[in-house]
């Protein structure tokens, strides 16, 4: 009986399983390659099972029910494949299936934010920045901002009641501005002549410039704040770039520094190795500057960071026969002004529980030397008296503290800044001896501020952006209270509206001139001894930004201003309104720009006793960079201005034996209607015109050397200063004729390059 029982039940029972097992592949130019993860599937009547492959492609169902089982298999990127497959009771089924590649079609994104880090644009076209590219053109050296004027009247002996011989540079001491790298301030961190570019965009992970109405957190800044941050270090490999031509060269190189650490360098410098090819003698323009970058992460949630800055410029000052005329004395001096920052930063961030922290510490320093020529007018015979060698130098060392942490549905920032200026101003005489003793004057002042703000949902759509810091000034008592005010209003998904309010507080150089006026036939007014003053500025702001398109980007900004404590002789309240324009369209295969300013300047009652006056200016910056087809391309830049002020300082004497011979008069100049012959000149009267108009075309190669592709690009570009108007720097010498004439021209220069990358 129980011999028939297991006969029956052996009847009864299923057939043993079968098993499928194999390997899945891409398909891709007659090779395969395994899939990892790819997804099978194996469905049978009564039963539907899937697995996942492993790295190697390899999948396996075991224990399935003999008969007809069909398989499917598919991987992101491929296109999917379905197999009948009979297994037989008990046995092994080997079934490798190659998927042949199918590109995913992904519908359009649109993105709309803050463009940072890399770009689209192709990999040689640096991403343009429009704030930097519009700002660049109303820097003022920072001469005139450092006291050089100051320094060149302080020798005793030296006072210049009566300069016949005038020195201007373009740009007005009233640009009290602060701009911040990686939480460092710097006076000058671009390059003005035009030769390269501004700025190395390449380095940049960011630029937000504030007009007005900025958060709390910033300090400073009477005129506008611009907030430069650099790009984080890449980790995955070395990275190097370079180029040189017949005026500049630069390099820059990046890559890990172990595993959670990274770095990135660059240098940039004009030289005069083209000189002789392009039928030229000493470059009037000098230009060098270094950064590097160390990046660092601590765990997931801290990083650090530490950045290091280095520029100087410089233009030649020597006018064609003067220096012959002058003598030894003035050919033993320098014959360059040279100004330049230096800049170390040392940052963190990081988040400790819902308390997100930013620390900066920094030291930073600008100096500017200007050589004035000597002044003549010493005993017949004696010669030529020595030169004036007049240098200023501004110090600072700063530390900042940001936290931020939720407040119910938003995020309250608060945090403090400390902050030591250290200037001063020293002028000595040079001559065949060389330098002299310094006269020097000296002035130092700390400021420590806290400031707390917050955003708030009004309704849905409008957001209320409100804060306040609070300044002590060493050089004075009490603190002075800043509020900080914005409404931001979202209309719709591409577009916000912000209205903005708030009052600036800074440190300022005294100077001893009227920056957006100037007298060139008699001296400026002298303020009093003190160095630093506290200035102040009240800004109102309505801004638009709106993405217009795919690619295109709208920024619109409606500003005023008014400006107290500069220490301006005759006045001590000046206004400003005007309007910004910054457009910018990034696509696949072009980027192109536009920026626009135009500002007004008044005052109450200015030194000529007129209200009624005002002096205007605006600057234009456009461009377009591109390829054509990936291989070829190329870049047209335009920029101008009209009205850019000019800061004066007494450049000299005319000699004693050339003012007792008879000389003509000159024609007086013709001056507005409301201004008499008696009152001061407005420079902008004069030719102030700034036009310049860059070209630029090249290839792209794509050589393979050493089993890396290397990137290639020689390029032409021809840098032209139309009409020669772009100089920095101006003589006016009233008694040779009424014309200013610029100093170190930038004449048509066609410049062949090459840039490399690997």
């Amino acid at each position: 009986m129980l011999t028939l029982a297991a006969a029956l039940l052996a009847l009864q029972a299923p057939p043993p399983g079968g098993t499928i097992e194999g390997v899945v592949r891409g398909f891709e130019r007659a090779a395969g390659r395994p899939l990892a993860h790819a997804i099978v599937e194996a469905s049978t009547p009564g039963e539907h099972r899937s697995a996942v492959a492993d790295a190697g492609g390899r999948y396996r169902f075991a224990a399935l029910p003999a008969g007809l089982v069909r398989l499917r298999v598919s991987h992101p990127g491929h296109r999917s494949a379905r197999v009948d497959v009979d297994v037989p009771p008990g046995g092994t089924v080997v079934l490798d299936v190659d998927l042949e590649r199918q590109p995913i079609v992904l519908a359009p994104i649109e993105v709309l934010g803050e463009a940072v880090g890399r770009s689209r644009t192709p990999a040689f076209a640096a991403p343009p920045l429009p704030e930097i590219e519009v700002i660049a053109l109303g820097l003022s050296p920072g001469l005139g901002e450092a006291g050089l004027g100051e320094a060149a009247s302080t020798l005793p002996g030296n006072d210049p009641s009566d300069p016949s011989d005038v020195l201007f540079m373009r740009g007005s001491t009233t640009d009290l501005k602060l701009v911040l790298l990686d939480g460092a301030p710097v006076y000058t961190p671009f390059h003005l002549a035009g030769l390269i570019s501004s700025f190395d965009a390449f380095v940049l992970g960011g630029a937000a410039l504030h007009l007005g109405g900025a958060p709390a957190r910033y300090d400073g800044g009477l005129s506008y704040i611009l907030d430069l941050r650099t790009r984080i270090p890449r980790r995955d490999r070395l990275r190097g770039r370079g180029a040189l031509d017949l005026i500049s060269a630069n390099a820059a190189l990046e890559g890990p520094i172990g595993d959670d650490a990274g770095f990135a360098a660059s240098t940039r410098t004009l030289h005069d190795l083209g000189a002789g090819a392009l039928g030229g003698s000493h470059a009037p323009y000098g230009y060098r500057d270094a950064l590097g970058r160390i990046d660092a992460a601590l765990g997931d949630r801290h990083r650090l960071s530490a950045t290091a800055f280095w520029n100087e410029e410089s233009v030649r000052l020597a006018v064609e026969g003067e220096s012959e005329a002058a003598g030894p004395a003035a050919r033993e001096g320098p014959e360059d002004v040279r100004w330049g920052n230096g800049a170390l930063a040392l940052t963190y961030r990081g988040d400790v529980g819902d308390l997100t922290l930013d620390a900066a510490l920094s030291a930073s320093g600008y100096r500017a030397e200007l050589p004035l020529r000597p002044a003549g007018g010493g005993a017949p015979g004696s010669g030529p008296e020595p030169g004036l060698l007049a240098s200023a130098e501004t110090r600072r060392l700063r530390l900042t503290v940001d936290a931020s942490a939720p407040l119910g549905a938003s995020r309250v920032r608060f945090g403090g800044t400390l902050d030591r200026i250290r200037t001063s101003y020293a002028a000595s005489r040079f001559g065949e001896l060389g330098l002299g003793p310094p006269d020097d004057r000296e002035a130092e002042g700390v400021v420590a501020g806290a400031y707390v703000d917050g955003v708030q949902r009004l309704v849905p759509g409008l957001d209320l952006r409100v804060g306040v810091r609070a300044d002590a000034f060493s050089t004075e008592g009490g603190a002075r209270l800043a509020p900080r005010a914005a409404f931001l209003w979202s209309l719709g998904e591409r577009a916000l509206l912000t209205v903005a309010a708030g009052r600036y507080h800074q440190y300022m150089s005294a100077s001893n001139e009227e920056p957006e006026l100037a007298v060139p036939d008699r001296a400026p007014a002298r303020v009093g001894e003190a160095l630093l003053g506290v200035a102040a500025a009240d800004h109102l702001v309505l801004a638009l930004d709106q993405q217009l398109g795919r690619g295109v980007r709208l920024g619109v900004e409606g500003f005023w201003k008014a400006f107290s404590g500069l220490g301006e002789p005759g006045s001590d309240l000046r206004r400003s309104s005007g309007i910004d324009v910054r457009v910018l369209h990034q696509g696949v295969r072009a980027t192109a720009w536009l920026g626009y300013n135009l500002t007004w300047f008044w005052s109450e009652t200015n030194a000529a006793g007129s209200t009624d006056r005002f002096a205007g200016r605006q600057l234009l910056s456009t461009g377009v960079a591109g390829t054509l087809d990936g291989r070829t391309g190329g870049a047209l830049r335009l920029a101008y201005s009209a009205g850019l002020p000019y800061t004066s300082i007494p450049f000299g004497q005319r000699p004693a034996e050339d003012a007792a011979a008879p000389q003509p008069e000159p024609p007086a100049p013709e001056l507005p209607p409301a201004v008499g012959p008696s009152e001061p000149v407005f420079v902008g009267d004069l030719d102030d015109g700034f036009l310049r108009l860059d070209v630029e075309v090249f290839a792209r190669f794509t050589p393979e050397i050493g089993g890396r592709v290397v990137e290639a690009r020689p390029y032409l570009r021809l840098i032209n200063a139309l009409d020669r108007r772009d100089a920095l720097f101006y003589y006016f010498e009233p008694w040779r004729d009424e014309e200013l004439r610029p100093l170190a021209e930038r004449a048509i220069l066609p410049v062949f390059g090459m840039e490399w990358r690997f």
